[in-house]
């Protein structure tokens, strides 16, 4: 070993201890940046931390692309059909959705579940490609032969089938996400790493916004064009993941306590259907995801209402959408990374369900009195954040105790059929009030607040069952021989905190 140089790189004398100090330094920098980690996501072990960076990659991507065109959505349909047309949009959606729901629960029962990135994300790719190309034409673009916009009309076909397409495309496939990372991790490491994956899926968010506030100097057709090639990159992540952690050689704590059949995805068109009726408990969830909706949808056509007023050009009102989901995103990627994993393992997952509908009875009561246009946008950015941030990672969490077939085909009916019925009540009520706009201000705040109520008193009582099945040990769904539900233990050993995630 050579001694080191008493000179630095200038020439001068280093002085006596220098390096010394300097490595004492290091040292207490890295444990306090480690300290850092550990007090914000607890103790996570290195094959968690990398499952939980494909993850976050995975997350993304999907996410990335849903908040482009979901920012290019209303301002093209806008454009193309008129923004007046969006309640019935919206209505129409949850038949169109029903139909797709159907095609895939049927396409679980064909297709592996890792191949189901390739097979959806392959054909919502084909479809928006398909939808930037027609948006160039003069006859059913944008734009006609003279330069100047096409007066928009219910009669245009491409503005009803793109609105269709995101609204599905962020329904099902940030589903399938969900699905296939819950199948994946157990509870205890959920806690820490769902705050990191959901960061990721903020970034892309943020990037996809991002890209549409320059909408004026990409282009909006290619916009589309750069989504649907970007929705390729999600299979080709899952298929990295398999590779490193291969399904014979990684097994998930949860699956190796869980009887085989916990495993199992039971076939059936509306299997999903049949559990989510016969179980309150995922029932219970089914509440928490569709009333969130139903108040979202009546604040954000608020929004949108008077957004529209101020911002009348189709790019215009674009960057004033892009502009909105950067900021609701980065509020939501600021909490994914510093707030997520600390509130739900010092606070429990009850508390953290009730603390996402006491803040909507806070701020739909702020709408009430102050209902101005960026009033309601502030509004919108501290809901949708922390929706993402802390209301969504604790929900996914209340699949922990149920069965992959719940996972699978349940949450697939609560998240897409749920979503899109939840929209479209709430464009019920926007619909019946939207003229005057003083009576969507009026009567929209009540009904969201009377709404925000009872969602606090439903997170409550589902938090309880989950603690309840948590320290009993239960799985939602098992079901024996003779047809009657039976218990079967949820061992969230300490001792097996080290084995990897099953791909």
């Amino acid at each position: 070993r050579h001694e080191p140089s008493q000179y630095n790189l200038t020439g001068k004398q280093r002085p006596v201890g220098a390096g010394l100090w300097a490595g004492r330094v290091g040292r207490r920098t890295l444990r306090g940046d480690m300290g850092i980690i550990r007090f914000l996501y607890g103790e996570l072990s290195h094959e968690a931390l990398v499952q939980a960076t494909f993850f976050s990659s995975l997350l993304c991507f999907i996410v990335g692309v849903y908040w482009m065109m979901r920012s290019l959505k209303d301002s093209v349909f806008a454009s193309v059909v008129g923004l007046e047309y969006q309640p019935q949009a919206k209505m129409f959606s949850l038949v169109v959705v029903s139909v797709v729901l159907v095609a895939y629960n049927k396409i679980v029962d064909i297709v592996p579940r890792h191949r189901l990135f390739a097979v959806i994300c392959g054909a919502y790719s084909a479809l928006f490609v398909a939808t930037a190309v027609m948006l160039t034409s003069t006859t059913h673009g944008l734009v006609g032969p003279d330069g100047q916009p096409i007066p928009p009309s219910p009669e245009r076909w491409l503005g009803w089938i793109h609105y269709f397409a995101i609204e599905s495309y962020g329904s099902l496939v940030v589903s399938l996400f969900w699905q296939y990372l819950n199948s994946q991790v157990n509870l205890k490491e959920a806690k820490g790493q769902y705050g990191l994956i959901t960061a990721g899926g903020q970034i892309g968010a943020i990037t996809g916004c991002t890209l549409v506030v320059g909408s004026k100097r990409f282009g909006v057709p290619q916009l589309y064009g750069a989504g649907g090639l970007a929705c390729l990159v999600s299979p080709l992540i899952v298929q990295m993941y398999l590779c490193r952690f291969p399904p014979d050689e990684f097994i998930n704590v949860s699956s190796r306590s869980a009887p085989s059949s916990a495993k199992k995805v039971q076939p059936g068109l509306f299997e999903g259907l049949r559990l989510l009726i016969r179980h309150p408990y995922v029932l219970g969830i089914f509440a928490v995801s569709a009333l969130f909706e139903v108040i979202a949808t009546i604040l954000d056509y608020q929004m949108k209402v008077l957004g529209k007023a101020a911002y009348s050009s189709t790019a215009d009102f674009a960057s004033f959408m892009g502009m909105f989901g950067q900021a609701a995103n980065t509020v939501s990627l600021v909490f994914s990374l510093l707030g997520t994993s600390f509130v739900i393992r010092n606070f429990g997952l009850r508390p953290t369900l009730m603390l996402f509908p006491t803040m909507l009875v806070v701020v739909v009561g702020v709408v009430y009195f102050v209902p101005s246009m960026w009033c309601l946008f502030g509004v919108m950015v501290a809901i949708k954040g922390l929706s993402y941030a802390l209301n969504n990672p604790s929900k996914e969490m209340l699949y922990m105790v149920t069965t992959d077939s719940i996972k699978f085909k349940a949450k697939s009916w609560i998240d897409v059929f749920g979503g899109r019925a939840s929209k479209a009540l709430g464009s019920v009520v926007t619909n019946t009030f939207k003229k005057p706009v003083t009576n969507l201000m009026f009567y929209g705040s009540l009904v969201s607040l009377a709404i925000a109520l009872g969602l606090l008193a439903i997170t409550s009582t589902l938090g309880r069952a989950f603690e309840r099945l948590t320290a009993s040990g239960e799985l939602i769904g098992m079901d024996n021989e003779q047809g009657e539900e039976e218990k079967q233990p949820l061992k969230h050993a300490a001792a097996e905190d080290e084995e990897s995630p099953k791909a």
